[in-house]
Parts: structure tokens; sequence; C-alpha cells
């Protein structure tokens, strides 16, 4: 069905709601630990991207609660200065407006790569997603090959096990005519005198 090098668009993984692979359990069980190093470099990747995706958020959650400290002491150390001219905390409040400008330039970067990520993460989920498809159907061909075998091999046992078992009834069933003939004629003590002679 496919060819070498298959590649689906984004489209397919929005239209199919593809869940990200290294996550799904039938994923998982089929390609999750396959010795393909391209479809274990392609996970690594993507396991990385959401990780990384990961801790920006929680930087970004810590950066918020510190800019929220931040605007709260400026407020408080203004009021200290202005209402009760308390020029000492000029400083303290030169420090804090420092470290709310550090803060708003990294929450910018954040801002911008937690907007980004998700695409990279659609980009590197899909690269895994046609890896995949790629090494599936190369198995699915030999797989199928080995299945055909497989039933061949099993109809020639099948069809050797028939033999076998019209032999043994064919030898079983002149085994016993012969030995009802030959004691009809000679009688159980002349056939079983007979019997110790030639099974020594």
């Amino acid at each position: 069905m496919f060819g070498r090098n298959i590649s689906l668009d984004q489209s397919i993984l929005l239209k199919n709601k593809i869940p990200l692979l290294y996550n799904d359990e039938s994923w998982v069980k089929l390609f999750g630990d396959v010795n393909d190093k391209n479809i274990q470099s392609a996970k690594e990747e993507l396991i990385q991207l959401v990780s990384k995706e990961r801790d920006l958020e929680i930087r970004n959650r810590e950066l918020q609660k510190e800019k929220l400290k931040c605007m709260k002491m400026i407020l408080g150390i203004s009021d200290s200065i202005n209402n009760d001219n308390k020029v000492e905390n000029i400083a303290l409040l030169d420090d804090y407006k420092n470290r709310m400008i550090s803060v708003n330039e990294e929450l910018e970067e954040l801002t911008f790569q937690l907007e980004t990520i998700p695409k990279e993460i659609r980009v590197a989920n899909l690269k895994l997603l046609n890896l995949t498809i790629e090494y599936g159907y190369d198995e699915l061909k030999v797989r199928e090959k080995i299945v055909t075998q497989s039933i061949g091999e099993i109809e020639a046992l099948r069809q050797k096990l028939k033999n076998l078992i019209k032999t043994k009834h064919d030898y079983e069933e002149w085994i016993n005519e012969t030995y009802t003939f030959l004691h009809g004629l000679l009688g159980s003590e002349v056939i079983e005198k007979i019997d110790k002679e030639r099974f020594k």
C-alpha cells in the first residue's frame, strides 16, 4: 500500500487526532522496543520535547509567582518611601525593579517557547508516525510471508498425519485379520507357541 519514505502531513494528525505515539498503549506494544534506530531516535526526540514543554510550564508558573511577589514588594516599598519617608529603602526598590525587568524578559522568552513547542511536538510525532508506518509495512510483508509459509507447512504436516493415521489403521486391520484367521485355523494354543518362538 505504501512505498518507502512515506510522508503524511500535519493535517492527518489534526484530522485523525493522533495521540503522542510513545504514550499510546498499542504503539508501545507493537513498536516501543523495535530494533530500529530511526524509530528509537524519533521516539527519544519526542519524549525530550514533551519533557521540555513540561519544564517550561513549571518555570512559567514559578516566574509568574515571582513577578507577583516583586509587584507586591515594589508597591509596599514605594509606599514606605513616599508615605513614611523611608528613603533608605530606595536601593531595595531598585533591586526589586531590576528583578522585575529580569523576570519579564525571561517570561517573554518562555512565552515564545511555549507558543512554538506544541508545533515542534506535532512535527516530531508526525515524524515518528511516518517512520512507524514505513517500518510497520516492511514488517507486515515479512510476517505475511512467514504466515503463508507456516500455513503451507501446517497443511503438509496435516496431510502427512492423515497418511500416517491411514497407514496405522491399515496395518492394525491387517494384523487383527491375520491373527483372527490363524486363530481360526490353528487354535489359540498353537498360535501362542508360534508367538513365543517368533517373538523371542
